[in-house]
């Protein structure tokens, strides 16, 4: 199951495991991109299953109706790749809850799926929980007293502190799982630089000014062409997803030119992430903001 998986980096990711014969689901929240995409998939060579299933990971309530709809067809999920995510608007813009908007798709929303689909993971034989972060992590810390940008709102260094809470996810979700000696796995994987359609998909407002509105043209044409294809930034996560060369616990992404791109290899964490305090104190808040309690 891959979120986000109609478009970008998530259907590079379904691209491979389509030809590697997996039964596929891609979690979106755009229905018309969902079936081109499955339109696509289903050119390519492939035994698996394909099937869509609808989700706005920045609404708690459609989270929950999708795992429910998942749920009932109770097939195990062996590989749950948490990929979907947004570049900020230039405006600060909030959920129907007021968490700031990237951070509660990418953030809250797959803690809340993946809290939601655990049942469906312990049914697998060795399930791998796979959170998708940036290279950005490097430059990232987090704002517990702030994580929505209530105050000094800047919408790069909301990206970054969304990307770091994904990879910290993964790490103490990992941290958990090894002390409870479970099988299900926890992985960290970022795509390099990576042409996606994250710039042009990016939250306009009729009150940008022209500032703005010039930044994010600009983010979309440059996202959209600079760096490798979707199909060669998802070799990290296809890596750990399909193979033992990794440990569990490890962040992978592509080797070259300050992990640009290139073949996977383990990635050295940021300042930010080495600390273990740091991945703790954001799952307590988390569970506080979400309301949750994990059986770990």
């Amino acid at each position: 199951m891959i979120t986000g998986g109609a478009s970008g980096l998530g259907l590079g990711c379904a691209t491979h495991f389509r030809r590697l014969g997996y039964d596929l689901t891609l979690a979106d929240v755009d229905a018309a991109a969902s079936e081109r995409a499955l339109l696509m998939l289903a050119a390519l060579p492939g035994p698996g299953s394909l099937r869509v299933q609808a989700v706005d990971l920045s609404d708690p309530a459609s989270i929950a109706t999708a795992a429910e709809s998942l749920k009932a067809r109770a097939q195990p999920i062996d590989v749950l790749v948490n990929n979907a995510g947004i570049y900020p608007p230039a405006l600060r813009r909030g959920n129907a809850e007021g968490h700031e908007l990237s951070f509660a798709i990418a953030h809250l929303g797959h803690f809340r799926l993946t809290h939601a689909l655990w049942p469906l993971l312990e049914s697998a034989a060795a399930a791998r929980v796979i959170s998708i972060s940036s290279l950005v992590q490097r430059q990232a810390h987090i704002q517990l007293d702030d994580l929505d940008w209530r105050h000094r709102y800047v919408p790069i260094l909301a990206y970054r502190q969304t990307k770091l809470a994904c990879l910290l996810f993964a790490l103490e979700l990992h941290r958990r799982l090894q002390a409870a000696g479970h099988r299900i796995s926890s992985y960290a994987a970022h795509p390099g630089v990576c042409r996606t359609q994250i710039g042009r998909n990016r939250p306009r407002s009729a009150q940008d000014n022209a500032w703005q509105r010039l930044a994010t043209a600009a983010l979309a044409t440059g996202l959209s062409h600079m760096g490798q294809s979707p199909e060669a930034g998802a070799r990290p996560v296809i890596a750990v997803a399909t193979t033992n060369e990794f440990p569990a616990g490890s962040l992978v992404g592509p080797r070259w030119l300050n992990e640009s791109f290139g073949r996977p290899v383990r990635i050295a964490l940021g300042r930010a992430a080495r600390d273990p305090t740091s991945a703790a104190a954001l799952w307590t808040r988390t569970e506080e903001l979400t309301g949750l309690r994990w059986p770990l």
